[in-house]
């Protein structure tokens, strides 16, 4: 039989879990209660139901460590794309070996959780040894020779002390004992809409605020020094000038695209005071007024004052 877990450590992944496949109960009945964006919507109940071929699912981690300095990219971004590119070199060695694999949208950390692995926290996070909240979760879809029956590897427990360190420091969306409300968390912009006002004044960093994991007195204390390369491919004024190329490299195309990277780019660049990106906000408010009015709007109405 093929080798499953020595694949996906040749892939990249720090190890995997493979989990029998089986309806998200809990997490559709958050879904439908409106607990999370509205973009889960298209995800299936049943996963049965898109793969009826599979008779396992796959959840692999890709731990990461949080750079020194996180207030201009958190490193969870540059991570999710590399465990992302780990996750493709991982299906085409599955299928070489004769095993089915498809890469599927599921709510990985529910699975993990209802299984006992892992514990949530309040921010919404799967703390997992020894990685706490620091990993990136990429899974799929396989039909192995047999049926999975699985054996939990770790007990399920309570890590979250419900400190409410976390619920200080966030926008809005924590808001203590496992609630969550979506629509104040700033990570949400990441759809494309607009960015409302309030959310705008108080965006400090690139594709998302991650401070939530950074104050977590659960999470593992080591840091590495912020690349010189992140620092400068994701400055914002170099990505209003265009060079966005350079960032699909570090964060994927997905994130780079520009209803996303160019629109927090706008906003972090007019909150860091960068009168210099006026020239290159002046000259998008005449070819991108209608995607991104409000942003250029305050940026440039903000920057004017400085």
């Amino acid at each position: 039989m093929t080798d499953v877990f020595a694949l996906l450590k040749n892939a990249g992944f720090a190890e995997g879990f493979l989990l029998p496949v089986a309806p998200y109960t809990n997490w559709t009945r958050h879904r439908n209660d409106g607990v999370f964006h509205p973009n889960t919507a298209p995800l299936a109940d049943d996963p049965r139901e898109l793969y009826p071929w599979a008779n396992a699912v796959l959840i692999c981690v890709y731990p990461y460590t949080p750079y020194d300095d996180e207030t201009l990219v958190a490193s969870y971004y540059p991570a999710s794309n590399r465990a992302y590119h780990a996750m493709k070199r991982l299906l085409a060695a599955l299928n070489e070996n004769g095993v089915r694999a498809e890469r599927a949208e599921t709510p990985y950390r529910e699975q993990l959780a209802s299984y006992g692995i892992g514990s949530r926290m309040d921010n919404q996070l799967l703390f997992l040894e020894p990685y706490g909240t620091y990993f990136n979760v990429q899974g799929a879809m396989l039909a192995l020779p047999e049926p999975v029956a699985y054996t939990p590897r770790r007990e399920p427990k309570e890590i979250c002390d419900h400190c409410g360190l976390c619920q200080e420091v966030c926008f809005g969306a924590i808001k203590g004992d496992y609630a969550f409300d979506w629509t104040r968390c700033v990570h949400s912009y990441l759809e494309g809409d607009p960015i409302p006002q309030d959310a705008m004044e108080w965006m400090s960093e690139l594709l998302g605020c991650m401070c939530c994991q950074t104050v977590c007195p659960k999470n593992p204390k080591e840091t590495i020094p912020i690349p010189d390369e992140v620092k400068s491919v994701l400055d914002p004024v170099a990505i209003l000038s265009g060079n966005r190329r350079e960032a699909e490299k570090l964060v994927g195309k997905n994130l780079a695209a520009p209803k996303r990277l160019l629109r927090q780019a706008i906003v972090l660049a007019a909150n860091r005071g960068r009168t210099d990106a006026l020239p290159y906000l002046s000259k998008l408010r005449e070819t991108e007024s209608e995607r991104f009015g409000a942003e250029l709007d305050y940026a440039i109405s903000l920057l004017q004052k400085a």
